[in-house]
């Protein structure tokens, strides 16, 4: 509670306080590798040494590299190169595979490192030095869950923070952001997650119900915790003067599973286009080798979300229907049909998460077993349970809803049709923040949510994409 205001604390008072710019950049830089360090650190001292060690083999590669502008395709560059990437990727596969310990946010921090040293190979990054690097890989408001930010964008954003002043309107957005995306994550997605846990720990016994609800309650409760990290990063880098790359952007509202893509977690798309599809031939060579290539590029994501066979399929669905829609190109063009198209897309999606969810595939086929054959009955106490949090649950104890035979429901139901509402019909929260009219309202706005999600902090489960 006390990192987010003593770092950012400390960052705007080093800011004022500099004016030489090669002073306040080092200055910064130090403490955002400071500040950045401890926060990773809080998550382990053998998660932290990993990263340390992690990133010292990358220096040391970038370090050999000349880059194309200063030797052409030289060979030892390209050994360096191969050398850096292989060993990478291995390390990166014996903390997954091996049943070891699996440090936070390795794939991430691994992927942030890959794309420098591809960069600095390619040309692409010139004028580099070690703290700035440091910087890039450590800053703590992207290292847990991205976005994978390239360096030329990140070093931007960054020269912009240092020289900017503090804009309260500016703040204030910022923390009604912030509070926003706490909500998305204390209160929704930990709330569903509760629902989830319970309904995918006990598949023999869900009813047809239970099941259906269990697959879109994960739907719901990855979108919110990824949804809210990303508002929460976002805000975080606001009140430093920093714009962070956009990561999400309403992925439910999606047409089909390409745009899809397009809008979930945005920069490892990128990530995949650029240093995977495109060098495998991207389009270049025929439609039978850019499906090869658009499964080969699904199946590396459904392996890099996890081990086993349920993360395979993950990807293979969504692999194969990018094929499928790729060969149609057929995009709505009235409004049913793009509803209709949304809701496919969405049932879809909603269905590879089973995989994505469940413990093994033999799992995520009784989820589906149990929505045709659980039969119909009401729900176990325990399944409706998470969503009566004491402060609504008060309300509906002390009126005369009590005497409903579905009182116990009521929660489940008030969160459902929240979720769908925020998820399909609401502007996203960025977007939201970006335009709102900051005054009154969006004030008591901001300090309602905050003062919630601060007496819910007590539950709070760590975010999901963090596994990964």
């Amino acid at each position: 509670m006390l990192f987010l205001p003593i770092f950012i604390l400390g960052f705007c008072l080093l800011r004022r306080a500099l004016s030489d710019s090669k002073s306040k950049e080092l200055a910064l830089n130090i403490w955002i590798i400071a500040g950045s360090l401890v926060f990773y650190g809080l998550f382990g001292l053998r998660n932290l040494a990993i990263l340390v060690a992690s990133i010292l083999w990358n220096a040391a590669i970038v370090r050999g590299l000349a880059g194309k502008k200063n030797c052409g395709n030289a060979g030892p560059d390209k050994i360096i190169l191969a050398i850096g990437i292989v060993a990478d990727v291995l390390l990166l596969l014996v903390f997954k595979f091996s049943g070891l310990i699996l440090p936070i946010a390795i794939s991430f921090y691994t992927f942030n490192q890959i794309s420098f040293i591809v960069d600095v190979y390619r040309g692409e990054i010139a004028d580099r030095d070690f703290h700035t690097y440091l910087s890039y890989i450590l800053f703590f408001p992207k290292i847990l869950q991205g976005p994978l930010m390239s360096y030329k964008d990140f070093v931007a954003e960054q020269k912009k923070s240092f020289e900017a002043k503090v804009d309260w309107e500016n703040v204030m957005r910022a923390m009604l952001l912030l509070a926003m995306g706490l909500f998305k994550k204390v209160i929704l997605a930990d709330t569903f997650g509760k629902a989830v846990n319970y309904g995918f720990s006990n598949i023999a016994v869900l009813g047809r119900l239970e099941a259906i609800l269990s697959a879109f309650f994960y739907s719901f409760q990855l979108y919110f915790d990824f949804s809210g990290y990303c508002d929460v990063a976002t805000a975080v880098c606001m009140l430093m003067g920093f714009g962070l790359v956009v990561n999400f952007n309403s992925p439910y509202k999606s047409v089909n599973i390409m745009d899809f893509w397009k809008r979930w977690h945005i920069t490892l798309t990128d990530f995949f286009t650029k240093y995977i599809y495109i060098p495998l031939g991207g389009n270049r060579k025929g439609a039978a080798r850019t499906y090869v290539n658009i499964l080969i590029v699904f199946l590396v994501s459904g392996i890099w979300h996890g081990t086993g066979w349920t993360f395979v399929v993950w990807g293979l669905m969504h692999g194969v229907m990018s094929v499928i829609t790729r060969a149609v190109k057929k995009v709505p063009k009235t409004r049913i049909g793009h509803a209709a198209a949304v809701l496919a897309n969405f049932l879809y999606v909603t269905a590879a998460w089973v995989f994505f969810r469940a413990e093994s595939v033999k799992g995520a086929i009784g989820i589906f077993g149990r929505m045709i054959f659980g039969g119909i009955r009401p729900f176990y106490s325990t399944f409706a349970d998470g969503f009566n949090l004491d402060e609504i649950w008060y309300f509906i104890k002390v009126t005369p809803l009590m005497k409903l035979s579905f009182a116990w429901d009521i929660c489940l139901w008030l969160f459902t049709a929240f979720a769908v509402i925020i998820i399909f019909f609401c502007p996203n929260a960025i977007e939201y923040t970006r335009k709102c009219k900051i005054g009154i309202r969006t004030t008591l706005l901001t300090a309602f949510l905050l003062f919630w999600c601060v007496l819910s902090f007590g539950g709070v489960a760590t975010y999901l994409y963090m596994n990964f």
